[in-house]
């Protein structure tokens, strides 16, 4: 019998949810895509409501989330950050009294790192670390340059030095990332794309036959400093000014949008709407309803939203920041502008909006480029996964 249909995956994401009526990001599709490899998921998210939720689904997957708030305030975070510790290795404690955990995936090295390397010293349990973003340049984004950025970031680069070595295997999403892994001295390691699941992620011709006449662009993301929302505001105004053919959909939710919806009515930019959250399965019918898809990032890892609205053949548009320079072959399959730049961002949104043909161009391309870009993922993780358990 393989080892993989007799073992048990944890996976820890930074993903908040409301509530599990609606499954939000693709980290529950990844690991929901594992349920027949595996005997048992069990995946970890936290709780934006300060409740622990719990959720069982197809039989041997479990969703758990933990009470977590992760504030604006300087001190609160910090104090959350430590709840967040103990809950944490509460649950996974817990967990491994009523059954068998195998093998731990997280993603986060400032919010899940310390807990699950405490346990998995303690339970001789191995663990793997998806290395998704720069945590310190976020941190700095979301805070500003200051003693308590600094402090933290300080604490992040220690995460580093101890979680990175001591991790079983490290998946780095980015060239920059990678070149942390080597800075640090990791020896297992693997530049590895991020998921997307191409047989629901694709092209449906029905989904824009509508009467509206306006074209659609779309922001799918978290309202965060450091996926530059203000500067797409700034940019879809000055564009408002120009052309008053589109309307601007934003997906997601997040702290700033108290800021956007003040932004919104200042300037009464009655065609931005703001569309909440939508569960993953969803999300294929979003990405297709638009016809322009925007990442105006200011740092970046390998971004979901982009490879999936690509995957969905919308005409797409990135920031040169992290792995969105590989992703997207400039005027090839997308275009690409210097982030924090509303005058470069909102001639770029104009230039797909007045030129169909290129729309198309960039559509077509851009399916075939996450084919490509994507298409070992699951051959390569499931290499790993066996090759630690059998160890």
């Amino acid at each position: 019998m393989e080892i993989l249909s007799r073992s048990t995956i944890l996976y820890i994401n930074q993903t908040r949810q409301d509530s599990f009526d609606k499954l939000i990001g693709k980290g529950f599709s990844e690991a929901l895509s594992w349920r027949n490899t595996f005997k048992k998921v069990i995946f970890i998210c936290y709780s934006s409501n300060n409740q622990y939720l719990f959720k069982k689904i197809y039989g041997n997957c479990f969703l758990i989330g933990l009470p977590f708030d992760l504030s604006f305030s300087k001190i609160k975070s910090v104090i959350n950050i430590g709840k967040n510790y103990l809950n944490l290795f509460y649950v996974l404690h817990n967990l491994s009294k009523i059954l068998d955990i195998d093998l731990i995936r997280i993603e986060n090295l400032l919010l899940s790192g310390p807990p699950v390397h405490a346990f998995s010293i303690i339970k001789k349990i191995p663990y793997i670390i998806w290395l998704g973003g720069n945590e310190r340049k976020s941190l700095v984004l979301k805070y500003g340059k200051n003693v308590f950025s600094l402090l933290l970031s300080k604490i992040i680069i220690l995460f580093e030095r101890v979680l990175l070595s001591k991790a079983n295997f490290v998946f780095p999403v980015t060239e920059e990332l990678l070149e942390l892994t080597n800075k640090r001295k990791v020896k297992n390691k693997y530049l590895s794309p991020n998921y997307v699941d191409l047989t629901k992620f694709k092209k449906i011709l029905s989904e824009r036959k509508d009467p509206d006449p306006n074209l659609h662009v779309l922001y799918v993301g978290r309202f965060e400093e450091e996926k530059g929302i203000r500067t797409l505001l700034k940019s879809i105004k000055i564009l408002f000014e120009e052309i008053d053919i589109f309307e601007l959909w934003l997906v997601g939710d997040g702290s700033l949008k108290p800021w956007i919806m003040n932004f919104i009515s200042e300037f009464k930019m009655e065609k931005v709407k703001l569309l909440g959250k939508f569960d993953h399965d969803e999300m294929p019918k979003i990405y297709n309803s638009g016809d322009i898809f925007v990442l105006p990032s200011l740092t970046e890892g390998s971004p979901a939203s982009l490879i999936e609205a690509m995957s969905c053949g919308t005409a797409s548009i990135a920031t040169k920041v992290g792995e969105c320079v590989n992703i997207i072959k400039n005027r090839y399959n997308g275009l690409l502008v210097e982030p924090d730049n509303p005058n470069k961002l909102s001639q770029a949104i104009k230039k797909l909006i007045l030129d169909k043909e290129l729309r198309e161009k960039f559509s077509k391309n851009g399916r075939k480029s996450i084919v490509n870009y994507t298409k070992n993922y699951k051959k390569i993780h499931e290499h790993v996964y066996k090759k630690i358990l059998n160890q």
